[in-house]
């Protein structure tokens, strides 16, 4: 991200920021421009912000641009960490000494409250690295194209400025509004500054992103009547994750990735843009990317079917409860399909048939609503090759819509449509006949990603967390982990409880860190990264013999942190040693038992063998 230039295109709500793929001299090209800014992020993944009616003029002006993805809107994820997934027992393990000590923990969301204890180590030095806040104006770093950085040692600064009664904002000005980052924060790593609770990982270091907030899509959801909701661009989340990845580099430390935001809308196959690039950094040595599922599984923002034959109508009903000035809808027929659309007012009013045809746009006006409405066809759409047909609402009134779906050319005439994101509608905006499977968020549907899902307590089911599987039928989520009143900390210190995607997520980021301490930090398995930790995690996890799995619900089982080191043991255990010894306590006294006992470098392993010879 070097040799940028300021930008308040970034910041005007009447521009749009769009993730891009680019080939050749996109900035020498873009730089021309004075009607567009743009920025690169990677070596074929950059950002551009232009307001909608310039956006074709950009793409002539600009032919290094090969694709732009949809818009769509990021959301939050939220609805003693240490007691459960049987994290205790292994952090209490005097052999393993485990608890984040040299783990990065990169944390994508609403930043930090970097004043907070249980993010100051005792001799008053912060463990935070850096903070990139997006949302801070005014650029003046040649490492990022919006916002500022602040250093461990500004962020030392400002913690010395606060304890001599001085103003600690004027040297990082950098907060947390909303409170999401630094309750994730806590529960992955408080230091227990607070004796009521300590976070997993708490000897670990911070690296944090600040998400700029959308000032377009905020926009959007004021004209809609939406309540403040904070909103992201995929643009800034995958900036985001590539600065984290850069400092891990620098720094050559291991580092677990915390993503907390997620979109409803897209293929759900992990093919798009942003599951692509999780995807690749998920191949990187070192670096553990986890996601949340999120909250979506009870929305009825999904509806799913099948076009049986050619000339075959599918229809398919959505409730608007009141207007909505702005609302996209974005239909997904899986290739080879093709499919023509029919819309329907709720007064009767049609669009008549509009047919399928390569980068077709089609502008419908219905006259009794005043109600506008845009469609365009992608045949086929970019990175998945799948039928897409965008609609675009203007104004859209209340009562049932119907959407017929006709067959032109059919194999299987699989389909899928995802609104925005529950928080972003009104209450009751949702399909009639709606599909709660395939509702996990977006990126939690990329392949190098270990995707968590969540449950309340007594391991009941939690309707809201989004369901699997990808719609290409990968496995997604991976595992489950409960995600209800856990314990942390909040913005001024304090405990508080935090439920939901997010706060499950959390949990596994925490013990992904003492994998990656015992891994690479210590030494016993210097090639951990995301996929072998995803398969440990798979392995150990706790299954009900009850239930078959993988499972759309809780992926291949409960998340087990015990379980992985006992599956980590047996993988690499050298030839069995028997030994017998006398056990006396509480429940047994004077039985002879078999036990296997060895050592793995620190790890120290005994199972008991019960007298059939099977293990206990």
């Amino acid at each position: 991200m070097s040799d940028l230039r300021d930008c308040n295109l970034y910041y005007d709500p009447d521009s749009a920021n769009y993730l891009i793929e680019y080939r050749g001299n996109f900035k020498e090209q873009i730089d021309k421009l004075s009607y567009a800014c743009g920025d690169i992020i990677t070596g074929n993944i950059g950002v551009v912000s232009v307001r909608n009616n310039d956006l074709d003029r950009l793409l002539n002006d600009v032919p290094a641009i090969v694709f732009y993805d949809f818009r769509t809107i990021y959301v939050l994820q939220d609805i003693s960490p240490s007691s459960v997934d049987n994290i205790n027992n292994i952090k209490i393990n005097p052999f393993l000494d485990l608890n984040g000590r040299g783990v990065l923990i990169g944390i994508v969301d609403t930043g930090i409250d970097y004043l907070n204890d249980e993010f100051i180590r005792e001799d008053d030095t912060s463990r935070i690295i850096s903070i990139w806040d997006q949302s801070i104006q005014n650029n003046t770093s040649d490492a990022v194209y919006i916002g500022q950085t602040y250093s461990n040692d500004q962020i030392n600064s400002a913690i010395a400025a606060k304890r001599s009664n001085g103003d600690p904002y004027q040297i990082v000005p950098s907060r947390d509004e909303v409170g999401h980052g630094t309750k994730v924060a806590g529960i992955i790593g408080a230091r227990g500054y607070n004796t009521e609770f300590q976070g997993i990982a708490n000897a670990s270091d911070f690296v944090i992103v600040k998400l700029f907030e959308s000032t377009n899509f905020k926009r959007q959801l004021q004209g809609n009547g939406i309540p403040y909701t904070p909103v992201y661009n995929a643009s800034e989340i995958v900036a985001g994750v590539e600065y984290l990845r850069r400092v891990a580099v620098e720094r050559k430390q291991p580092m677990v990735i915390y993503l907390g935001v997620g979109s409803t809308e897209g293929s759900h196959d992990g093919n798009n843009l942003i599951s692509r690039y999780i995807t690749s950094i998920g191949n990187s040595r070192g670096l553990c990317v986890v996601n949340g599922v999120g909250n979506e599984g009870d929305s009825q923002g999904h509806v799913s079917g099948y076009i049986r034959n050619v000339g075959d109508t599918k229809v398919i009903e959505l409730r608007i409860p009141r207007e909505i000035k702005y609302l996209p809808i974005y239909i997904w027929v899986r290739r080879p399909n093709i499919a023509s659309i029919n819309v329907i007012s709720p007064t009767g009013e049609a669009s008549a048939v509009i047919q399928s045809k390569i980068n077709k746009v089609q502008p419908v006006r219905f006259v009794f609503l005043n109600t506008d409405m845009i469609v365009r066809f992608y045949s086929p759409e970019h990175f998945t090759g799948h039928q897409v047909i965008s609609l675009t609402f203007s104004n859209i009134k209340p009562g049932t819509w119907t959407f017929n779906l006709i067959g032109e050319y059919i194999t299987n005439g699989r389909y899928d449509i995802w609104l925005p994101p529950k928080s972003t509608l009104p209450e009751n905006t949702i399909f009639l006949e709606s599909d709660p499977f395939t509702t996990l968020t977006i990126p939690a549907t990329a392949v190098n990603v270990i995707t968590v899902s969540y449950y309340g307590n007594n391991n009941a089911l939690i309707a809201a967390s989004g369901k699997g599987f990808n719609t290409n039928g990968l496995i997604n989520p991976d595992i489950s982990t409960i995600g209800v009143n856990i314990l942390t900390t909040k913005v001024g210190g304090g405990v508080t409880t935090f439920s939901g995607s997010s706060a499950a997520t959390a949990v596994v980021v925490g013990a992904c860190a003492l994998l990656l301490q015992w891994g690479i930090v210590d030494r016993n398995d210097p090639t951990m990264y995301t996929k072998k930790i995803r398969t440990y995690i798979m392995y150990g996890a706790n299954r009900n013999s009850a239930n078959r799995y993988p499972s759309r619900e809780t992926g291949y089982g409960d998340f087990d942190l015990l379980g992985v080191f006992n599956i980590i043991s047996g993988l690499y255990r050298n030839s069995n040693q028997r030994f017998r010894m006398n056990i006396t306590d509480k429940k047994y006294t004077n039985e002879d038992y078999e036990f296997y006992e060895y050592y793995i470098n620190k790890l120290f392993i005994r199972i008991p063998k019960a007298g059939d010879g099977k293990f206990i």
